[in-house]
């Protein structure tokens, strides 16, 4: 069968888009499927490569997504090495880096982040996006040397944890009291002293002022409270730019990605999926741009029935989680700046605890530090 539109282009090769194209496919769709990546790799695990990959598994093909070798098969067209430059939505045809127009009926945006840039004065800091960009950081924590990550946020902290367990001297800074702000300051506490406890020197409540060469090849970190920081290898992790550029020129918003309605659709025709995506919970009453794996694939599904024509809303409950060390931390829901973590089972110095979020008496997150279990069964709370 076939439906209005039928030229699907999903521009974005990661999870999110994959997670379309397949679902497409399973729902019966029988028209056109193209999915542009830039890069050469086939669709692959980004979450990944802060932990399994960093940690010493170096394997590439671990990365790759289960699906990544059925797309002939699926009659999917792959365009890999192939970065999107211009849409022009009256037109329908999205234009490539090399100067090729792709033709659509509907556009799925699957694009991403990129690394929000620090602006310095010396060698650009590194960063953590790709295959390209672990290999870089992998080789720098195989020698062993000092380390300054900049930003104690999921990233940070997990940059730090595997730098750390590569033999590294690790300076972890962050603008926050605490690292991992997300989860508030009485996990964050925890979170601090499981990576102190480690070896990891965290300063919080400061700025990054500069990134400047330093003497013998070293770089110098400088802080807005006038502290020096000297390093062999700094990583910055300090959030992320949603990757629009290319939209512009659309009468889109583009203020925080691409605002999307409740069924992810950003205009007719034209739909957002993974952490580009902004939308309008409606379960929630709120707009969202989740930057976690889950939620990509979920959106990616969610999406593909739309373009079938289900006319569904986007409603999940956000889930991520996160290794910190040898902890794991699992999150349901959507902890926000004024909920308070509330222990339910254990304690907050126990090793293994979990507990709820509240703000003005109603559950709005559950999480779980190394009991994955209670989390799911807190969830149960939170879904009523």
């Amino acid at each position: 069968m076939s439906w209005l539109g039928d030229d699907v282009l999903i521009v974005g090769a990661c999870l999110a888009g994959l997670s379309t194209a397949q679902e497409l496919r399973s729902l019966g769709f029988d028209g056109s499927i193209t999915m542009v990546g830039e890069e050469s790799h086939p669709p692959y695990d980004r979450p990944a490569l802060s932990k399994q990959f960093l940690a010493g598994d170096g394997d590439e093909q671990r990365l790759l997504l289960p699906g990544h070798d059925e797309l002939a098969e699926l009659g999917i067209t792959f365009r890999p090495n192939s970065t999107a430059v211009a849409a022009d939505l009256a037109g329908r045809t999205v234009a490539l880096h090399d100067g090729t127009e792709l033709p659509f009926g509907t556009l799925v945006v699957a694009t991403g982040v990129a690394p929000r840039p620090l602006p310095t004065s010396g060698p650009a800091p590194l960063t953590l996006r790709s295959i390209a960009d672990a290999k870089r950081v992998a080789a720098q924590l195989r020698q062993r040397r000092r380390v300054v990550v900049i930003g104690a946020g999921v990233l940070g902290t997990e940059l730090a944890w595997a730098a750390k367990s590569a033999g590294c001297d690790v300076q972890l800074v962050g603008v926050d009291p605490a690292p991992l702000p997300v989860l508030g300051p009485a996990v964050g506490e925890v979170v601090s002293r499981a990576i102190t406890g480690a070896g990891v020197t965290f300063t919080g409540s400061v700025g990054v002022s500069d990134v400047r060469s330093g003497s013998d090849g070293a770089q110098e970190v400088l802080l807005d409270d006038g502290t020096v920081l000297h390093a062999d290898c700094v990583i910055t992790a300090v959030g992320s730019v949603p990757r629009v550029e290319w939209l512009r020129g659309n009468e889109l918003d583009l203020s925080d990605g691409l605002r999307c309605d409740s069924g992810c659709s950003a205009a007719p025709g034209v739909y957002g999926v993974g952490d580009v995506a902004s939308w309008w919970h409606a379960g929630l009453g709120d707009r969202l741009r989740v930057e976690h794996r889950m939620n990509a694939s979920e959106q990616g599904r969610l999406v593909a029935s739309n373009i079938c024509g289900a006319g569904r809303d986007f409603t999940p409950i956000p889930f991520f989680w996160s290794d910190q060390g040898p902890n794991k931390v699992v999150v349901h829901g959507h902890p926000t700046s004024e909920a308070e973590f509330e222990p339910v089972v254990g304690s907050l110095a126990d090793d293994r605890f979990a507990g709820v979020y509240r703000e003005h008496g109603r559950v709005v997150a559950v999480l779980s530090w190394n009991s994955p279990r209670e989390a799911t069964r807190l969830r149960r709370e939170l879904v009523a």
